[in-house]
């Protein structure tokens, strides 16, 4: 009896395999990246003009999750790019202390860049100063990924009912002067 416990069980689990991913929802949606049309200076309420501090505007991605948000990226070729993220969790962020959710979830996108290098996505994340002035909760890190090292900054706050977080990352020899700058002129966009 214990034998046919035993072999019913496993093709128990054998079947199990097979019919959980059916009642499963898709666990993570489609990211889709689109153009933004030059005539567009303002995205779901928050500014994105065509430049700003002299990186040009690419690309929306719409991360298709509740939650997540989007995300716009400016660059300037072979030399940076910045993401700035537009998302709020699905948390109330009207009732709730500003400040201290920016400092969290600037915490939580440390830890993210913990678990790229765990995961082997960069080689190497060293965290160089991590401070809490307003408007920002932000912190710069030295990042290596594919054998290249560049000027990592993170500058989060919230605004209008949402995380905004900038990722701003570069090659370029005075890269704190101007991830600082980008910050303070996208922050005089928010007010």
């Amino acid at each position: 009896m214990s034998r046919f416990l035993r072999l019913l069980s496993s093709w128990s689990f054998c079947l199990s395999l097979f019919l959980i991913p059916a009642y499963i929802p898709q666990a993570a949606a489609e990211v889709a990246r689109s153009p933004i049309p030059a005539q567009v200076v303002q995205i779901d309420g928050y500014p994105f003009p065509a430049k700003l501090a002299g990186l040009v505007r690419g690309l929306k991605t719409d991360y298709g999750t509740p939650g997540l948000g989007f995300s716009v990226r400016y660059e300037t070729p072979g030399e940076g790019w910045v993401d700035i993220f537009i998302y709020d969790l699905g948390y109330d962020l009207t009732s709730s202390n500003a400040r201290q959710n920016s400092i969290e979830q600037r915490d939580s996108a440390l830890d993210d860049i913990k678990t790229a290098v765990s995961a082997g996505s960069y080689q190497e994340a060293k965290l160089i100063t991590k401070a809490d002035a307003n408007p920002y909760a932000k912190a710069h890190l030295m990042i290596t990924q594919r054998g290249t090292t560049r000027d990592s900054f993170i500058f989060i706050t919230v605004a209008k009912k949402h995380f905004v977080k900038i990722r701003y990352t570069t090659s370029a020899r005075n890269a704190e002067k101007l991830a600082e700058k980008f910050a303070s002129e996208y922050a005089r966009l928010l007010k």
